[in-house]
């Protein structure tokens, strides 16, 4: 029999939002909660008779995440350990000043908290020149026009388009490999010409990467794996 605190903990968390026009649902990386992204005006009566009609839907997202869970490896700090940049693993090297990425990530050696430091900004560091290369090559190749780059720690939203044309991504984005990457971006380019999730916004993220259905499910389906810091 479960508590009532339990009960609360295994309530689905419910996400609104005005640029929202339809209800979608995903599983919280960090608990494995069922989160409910909903527009602003329904209610939560509405929310439970959806989730009542979609409990088969709910519970494949349940078990692609416990298959993914499993498969979530411990970040290890020491000499050789893997991490991740583009979908690959890189060996960790411990140095005594170096704080550099060459087919490796190069760190001052210390205890677990500073090198978990600086592993850090090396990523923040090699994600603010990849994703700005990106950003810059494929807002011109469809002529579209963004105000700035920002570069945030966020470790549940991949990526975000405000509405004065700025862009902003996670660093822990660039763990992903190189196509989600890629669709990452377009997704939030997207968002310059449609500030929602409509049709017409699909329809211009097929325009611009016509493989976005793969690329998003993997992404849905892979969260456990690459979000291990």
């Amino acid at each position: 029999m479960s508590t009532p605190e339990n009960d609360a903990d295994s309530a689905p968390v419910i996400v609104r939002s005005a640029r929202r026009r339809r209800i979608a649902f995903t599983i919280r990386p960090e608990d494995g909660r069922l989160t409910v992204l909903a527009p602003l005006r329904v209610t939560e009566s509405e929310i439970a008779r959806i989730l009542e009609r979609n409990r088969s839907i709910v519970e494949r997202l349940r078990i692609r995440f416990e298959q993914a869970e499993s498969r979530r490896r411990p970040l290890s700090f020491t000499e050789g350990s893997p991490f991740l940049l583009l979908g690959k693993p890189y060996p960790l090297h411990l140095t005594c000043r170096v704080l550099a990425f060459e087919e490796g990530f190069y760190v001052p050696a210390g205890d677990e908290p500073s090198i978990r430091g600086h592993i850090e900004t090396l990523y923040r560091h090699l994600a603010a020149e990849l994703l700005e290369r990106k950003v810059r090559e494929t807002a011109g190749r469809f002529h579209l026009t963004f105000r700035r780059i920002r570069i945030s720690g966020a470790s549940g939203r991949w990526g975000s388009c405000s509405r004065d044309g700025s862009l902003n991504f996670s660093w822990r984005l660039i763990l992903w490999p190189e196509p989600v990457v890629d669709y990452v971006v377009v997704h939030e380019l997207a968002h310059l010409l449609e500030l929602n999730h409509s049709d017409r916004f699909w329809r211009e993220v097929a325009r611009m990467c016509p493989e976005y259905r793969r690329h998003d499910r993997f992404l849905r389906d892979h969260v456990p794996e690459f979000s291990v810091w």
